[in-house]
């Protein structure tokens, strides 16, 4: 396994062209480490953690902080993942352990963990108001859903490609994405060379692990081969909970249901963090004091 993932932003086609590409391998790794995650939901959530950094990679502030939540009907529950503009992400699913067959094409069956719902895409960008956009699944699979969020709900065609590939002793092999965004003075020749390039690349997965260099692959995505590079990030799996976080948790449950947890549960409330699963516990003692303060 490479020691850093890796984002690398470009632009193709006499700058036209939006290209994004990353590599997150390391990351969806410790997801599945940290949850124990079984190999279709690794998959699920390492989709939507590809494309969840890329989209961060877009803010342009320092404090500019992304949300996805996939909500459907299927085994897997709610998908989460959050991240901002240093490229710091964290995720979980509802149910880690789901475990599904094969689907007909002899892969993993992400459509049939995460079934029919809605995407829905948080944006704080500094506003009174965070940025709401909300669309329903359309496949499933992950990538065409956020395709058909760019061009539905932000009117910006792209091509998105999201793959997870994991091995024989179930750690993640490959996890890793791209997307392509015709800028608004695009050629329809170009944008038609993009679509008859991309409708022939079965997997985004299997291509990145034949060329591991980000460059290639962004030619080879785009078919330019004067491709401009124009930055690059290394994202990574971090979860930024604290006791301090915890305690807001806490109080704004009011000081009456505090109580009322703690004595249900031998005189200790525990709180999970949902994203790196790091217990907290306080006794009635030191929830008196949160409330005494």
């Amino acid at each position: 396994m490479q020691r850093k993932d890796i984002l690398r932003r470009y632009l193709a086609h006499h700058e036209s062209v939006r290209v994004i590409v990353i590599d997150g391998t390391n990351m969806v790794e410790k997801a599945r480490d940290i949850h124990g995650l079984s190999n279709v939901a690794t998959a699920s959530l390492g989709r939507t953690m590809m494309i969840s950094t890329i989209m961060s990679s877009m803010f342009k502030e320092a404090s500019d902080k992304l949300t996805i939540q996939i909500k459907g009907d299927g085994p897997i529950g709610n998908i989460v993942v959050c991240g901002d503009n240093s490229l710091k992400m964290k995720g979980y699913v509802t149910n880690p352990n789901v475990e599904l067959p094969l689907n007909s094409k002899g892969k993993l069956d992400v459509a049939g963990a995460v079934g029919k719902g809605d995407l829905t895409v948080i944006k704080d960008i500094g506003l009174k108001e965070p940025y709401i956009g909300n669309c329903e699944l359309l496949s499933s699979e992950i990538a065409e859903d956020f395709a058909y969020f760019f061009a539905s709900s932000e009117q910006t065609p792209s091509v998105v490609s999201l793959g997870v590939n994991i091995g024989k002793d179930n750690h993640v092999q490959k996890a890793c994405g791209y997307i392509i965004q015709p800028l608004p003075d695009c050629d329809q020749k170009i944008i038609d060379l993009l679509e008859s390039i991309n409708l022939n690349i079965p997997s985004v997965s299997s291509l990145m692990t034949d060329i591991e260099q980000l460059d290639e692959v962004a030619k080879t995505i785009t078919g330019d081969n004067q491709i401009e590079f124009l930055e690059e990030d290394y994202p990574i799996y971090q979860c930024d909970c604290s006791s301090e976080r915890i305690e807001k948790t806490i109080i704004a449950l009011g000081e009456d249901e505090a109580i009322k947890i703690l004595e249900e549960n031998h005189g200790i409330l525990e709180l999970t963090c949902n994203f790196c699963n790091k217990s907290y516990q306080y006794n009635k003692n030191q929830v008196q004091k949160l409330f005494h303060k």
